[in-house]
C-alpha cells in the first residue's frame, strides 16, 4: 500500500503547510481509514472463527449421527462438505479402522436446502472482487470520497481485496 500511504503523505503534509484551515483533513481521513481497515480485519477474522466453528459442530453432529468415533475426525477431509454423502464416503474409506461398514445415507431435503444455503453463504463470504485493483486504482476511488459513508461503503466493496 505504499502508493495509498505516499498519496494520503502528501496530502497530509500539502494541507499542513497550506495554511488554508485544513490542515488535519488529510490525517484525519487517514485514521479513519485506518480505524475502518483494522474493524474490517477484526470482523473478518471474526467471521473465519464463526465457520471454523459452525464446521466443526457440524462435523460432530454428524459423526454423532453416523456413529463416527472422534478421533476419526483428523481423517475427515477438510475440503468435504458435512454432509450425509461425505460421511457415507468416508466410512466406506476409513471405517475399517473402528470396525464399521458403511450404510447408504441420505441427506432429508430440508437438510440438503440448509446445507446448499450455508455453502452459498461461505463461497460468497469468501469471494474475492473479480478483478484486483493496482493501489493507485484504489488511491482514486477513495480520493472520490466524498463523505465517510462513501469511504466506509468503498472500504466494504473492496476491502478485502486491498493487497497487503
Amino acid at each position: 500500500m505504499s502508493e495509498l500511504d505516499d498519496l494520503l503523505t502528501d496530502l497530509d503534509s500539502s494541507t499542513d503547510s497550506g495554511g488554508s484551515g485544513q490542515s488535519s483533513a488529510g490525517g484525519k481521513l487517514r485514521q479513519q481509514l485506518e480505524a475502518v481497515l483494522a474493524q474490517n480485519k477484526q470482523l473478518q477474522d471474526q467471521l473465519a472463527q464463526v465457520q471454523t466453528n459452525e464446521r466443526n459442530r457440524s462435523i460432530e453432529a454428524l459423526f454423532d449421527k453416523h456413529q463416527i468415533p472422534a478421533l476419526a475426525k483428523d481423517f475427515f477431509p477438510s475440503d468435504a462438505q458435512p454432509t450425509d454423502e461425505a460421511a457415507t464416503s468416508f466410512v466406506e474409506r476409513y471405517g475399517q479402522l473402528w470396525g464399521a461398514s458403511s450404510a447408504t445415507a441420505t441427506t432429508p431435503p430440508d437438510q440438503q436446502a440448509q446445507t446448499a444455503a450455508m455453502q452459498a453463504f461461505q463461497a460468497q463470504s469468501a469471494a474475492a472482487v473479480t478483478s484486483e485493483l493496482s493501489e493507485a486504482d484504489y488511491a482514486a476511488k477513495f480520493a472520490e470520497a466524498n463523505s465517510k459513508a462513501e469511504l466506509l461503503s468503498m472500504l466494504a466493496q473492496y476491502g478485502s481485496a486491498i493487497p497487503d
